[in-house]
C-alpha cells in the first residue's frame, strides 16, 4: 500500500486514519498491561501497573496529535479536480525542459499558529513566488496567512518572496497558468522554500 507523504493529496485523511488506529492500539496496550498485572498479582500494586501508567504518556500524547489531526481540514475533491485539470500536464513538479523553469506543488498544508489554523489546499512555489489556495477563506484569514508564511520564509532566510493566497479555486489555477511564462530562473531554492512550507504544517 502506498504510503501519502506529507505534501501529497489525501494527507490530512490518510493521517486521520491512521493516528485513531495508533491511538487505539496504545491505551489497548495499555489496558493489556495493567491488566495482565492484576490478573497475576490480584492487586493494583505491582510492577505493570507503573508499566502501564508510563505508557500512556505516549497514548496521551498519540490522542492529542489525533484531535489535532481529525480538526485539519485537507483539499477538496472538488478544489483538486479543479487544479487537476488547469494544467494538462498535472502539476506534479512541472519541470519544462525548454525554459528550465521549475514549479514546486503541495497538497494538504495545515499549518498552525498561535492566533488561528490555516488549513492550506494547495500550494506551490515558484522561483519568489509562493502562491496557495485556502478554500472559502475571508479576506482577512488570507492576509494573516500570507503574513504568516512570509514571517517563516524570511526566519529562514529567504528575502524578497512575494506570498499570495486565493480563496477561489478557478481565480487561483488561473494564477497558476500565468507562472510558467514568468522568469523564475534567478529566484531562491524553491526545494527549500518548499520545505520550510511542510515544516510549519501539521
Amino acid at each position: 500500500m502506498h504510503r501519502i507523504n506529507k505534501g501529497e493529496y489525501g494527507y490530512i485523511a490518510a493521517r486521520k486514519k491512521m493516528t485513531v488506529i495508533r491511538t487505539v492500539v496504545f491505551f489497548a496496550l495499555c489496558a493489556a498491561v495493567f491488566a495482565a498485572g492484576y490478573i497475576t498479582t490480584g492487586s493494583r500494586n505491582n510492577l505493570l501497573t507503573i508499566v502501564a501508567v508510563l505508557g500512556c504518556l505516549p497514548a496521551s500524547k498519540s490522542l492529542v496529535n489525533t484531535i489535532m489531526f481529525m480538526r485539519a481540514k485537507g483539499c477538496s475533491p472538488s478544489a483538486h479536480d479543479t487544479i487537476i485539470s488547469a494544467y494538462t500536464g498535472g502539476w506534479d513538479d512541472i519541470q519544462d525542459e525548454t525554459v528550465g523553469k521549475k514549479i514546486l506543488q503541495a497538497y494538504d498544508l495545515y499549518m498552525t499558529s498561535y492566533k488561528t489554523n490555516y488549513p492550506v489546499s494547495h500550494i506551490t512555489v515558484c522561483g519568489s513566488m509562493v502562491t496557495g489556495l485556502l478554500e472559502n477563506a475571508g479576506a482577512d484569514t488570507m492576509r494573516e496567512c500570507e503574513k504568516h508564511i512570509d514571517e517563516h520564509l524570511k526566519a529562514d532566510g529567504y528575502k524578497n518572496i512575494t506570498v499570495k493566497i486565493y480563496s477561489d479555486p478557478v481565480k487561483y489555477t488561473e494564477r497558476l497558468n500565468k507562472l510558467s511564462e514568468l522568469d523564475t530562473d534567478s529566484g531562491p531554492s524553491a526545494d527549500g522554500m518548499m520545505e520550510t512550507l511542510k515544516a510549519i504544517s501539521l
